[in-house]
């Protein structure tokens, strides 16, 4: 049986509808960040580049998801088995890539994905994946 690995999509934000999927995009040359600081971490005065990730563990074992960006990795949070969270943080670059970690688990890099704005990223953890 193949294993699933964890799935990375992108939900436009319209008022109160979720529509339809974004395609995922490979990640393809140098990322510019458009004349901001390099840190896709850090704070930005006009609060207006926030995106949300939820994340959906169907599996058993407690999660804990990084954003995996070319600067290092950084700790988003922590999600117990058979839960889901949300994450916001502000976002300054174009693509996205998380880590997931299993408790006394493997690992697993979600693909690269283009965000933008006040986007909805919702991640799915399928269930026996360990």
């Amino acid at each position: 049986m193949l294993s699933q690995r964890p799935r990375l999509r992108s939900l436009l934000k319209r008022q109160h509808h979720l529509f339809a999927l974004l395609p995922a995009v490979a990640l393809a040359g140098c990322l510019g960040t458009g004349g901001r600081a390099d840190n896709p971490l850090g704070q930005d005065e006009s609060g207006t580049e926030e995106i949300e990730i939820l994340v959906r563990n169907h599996n058993f074992s407690q999660a804990t998801v990084y954003i995996a960006p070319q600067l290092g990795t950084k700790r988003l949070g922590i999600v117990s088995g058979k839960s889901d969270a949300t994450f916001k943080l502000q976002w300054h670059l174009p693509h996205i890539q998380l880590r997931v970690k299993y408790l006394a688990g493997r690992e697993f890099l979600t693909e690269t994905l283009a965000v933008s704005p006040d986007d909805l990223l919702e991640l799915q953890l399928p269930a026996g994946q360990q």
